[in-house]
């Protein structure tokens, strides 16, 4: 069986247009105790990873809608798949065609007709390296902490200006315990879209998100737009976080919880807390110390009533 070490079986997305060998390859693979969705286009291959996270790619070059090269690079541009290994497939023989799917983001190629054992192993590889060098977070898709600190690090290295959003979700453990924690990584999912939507809506081009676990997501975009995005994303949240709620809390607006004095706790809807730090002229001395001052201000965020933003406007925020 195929498995993280985990234990979970991988799963795979299969863009392929024929249905012929996209039933062929699928069937190889489930045998082999892989999970497997299947894509006839590239818009459905789309679609279908805005509802699941696969931990592995494999590509068709020539698909009836779009390109297999540019399908590839809007995959690889997506910070909820761009961490996903993609594995490209082709029958053409022209040479440069490797040349073409690496440029296009792609992590490894394979020649028609497939041999299973063949696809097997290089799905294996492409995997295990993909998460020893990228990290991911398993429930997002997005990168986790090593990968984040690395990020920040970097930014931080090039002392160019920036801006940094630290996010969490106040009072997320009662959710859960009134929920599940099924229910509580659905609302995980659908924070890390909204911050990715919010980006798109600024239109910040050279961003960063990072799930560094839990309820904690950090964002690197440009320093004119991290407020904004912070803003934005609250709002969203706001604006849709019933939708996660039992239909009786729904109406209501909240849910009540026992304490271990025996009395019921009133819980209302979650809200954001966000801490957004703007860098100009001085930086931090490392990830660590930034991370404390995005730590104090998300603390200062979570006394105010509902979702709240706290922006950094000290000119030299954690300089020594």
């Amino acid at each position: 069986m195929r498995a993280h070490p985990s234990g979970d079986k991988y799963h795979v997305l299969i863009v392929e247009d024929s249905a012929t060998l996209r039933q062929m390859i699928t069937m190889a693979l489930q045998e082999r105790g892989y999970e497997v969705t299947g894509a006839a286009d590239g818009i459905t291959g789309l679609h279908s990873l805005a509802e699941h996270v696969p931990d592995a790619i494999v590509l068709d070059l020539n698909l009836p809608d779009i390109d297999g090269f540019e399908l590839c690079k809007r995959m690889k541009a997506e910070p909820r798949s761009r961490n996903i290994p993609i594995l490209m497939m082709t029958s053409m023989g022209e040479a440069g065609f490797e040349i073409m799917a690496i440029e296009a983001g792609a992590d490894d190629f394979i020649a028609k007709p497939v041999d299973p054992l063949v696809l097997d192993a290089r799905i294996q590889l492409i995997v295990r390296r993909m998460r020893r060098e990228r990290f991911a977070n398993a429930l997002t898709g997005l990168p986790a902490n090593a990968l984040t600190e690395e990020r920040i690090a970097f930014q931080l290295s090039r002392k160019q200006p920036f801006g940094i959003v630290f996010i969490d979700i106040d009072d997320f453990k009662a959710f859960n315990t009134r929920y599940g924690f099924a229910r509580g990584d659905l609302v995980l999912r659908h924070l890390s879209e909204l911050i990715v939507e919010s980006l798109r809506f600024v239109g910040c081009e050279d961003h960063f998100v990072g799930h560094m676990g839990a309820d904690d997501f950090v964002v690197i975009c440009g320093q004119d737009d991290a407020e904004q995005v912070a803003r934005e994303t609250a709002a969203a949240f706001d604006t849709s976080i019933l939708d996660y709620y039992g239909d009786e809390d729904r109406d209501r607006g909240y849910f009540t919880l026992t304490d271990r004095n025996g009395e019921e706790v009133r819980h209302g809807p979650l809200t954001l807390s966000a801490a957004v730090i703007q860098l100009t002229d001085h930086f931090p001395t490392s990830a660590i110390t930034l991370n404390d001052v995005g730590q104090e201000l998300l603390a200062y965020a979570r006394a105010q009533p509902g979702s709240s933003v706290a922006v950094e406007r000290r000119a030299e925020p954690g300089a020594r």
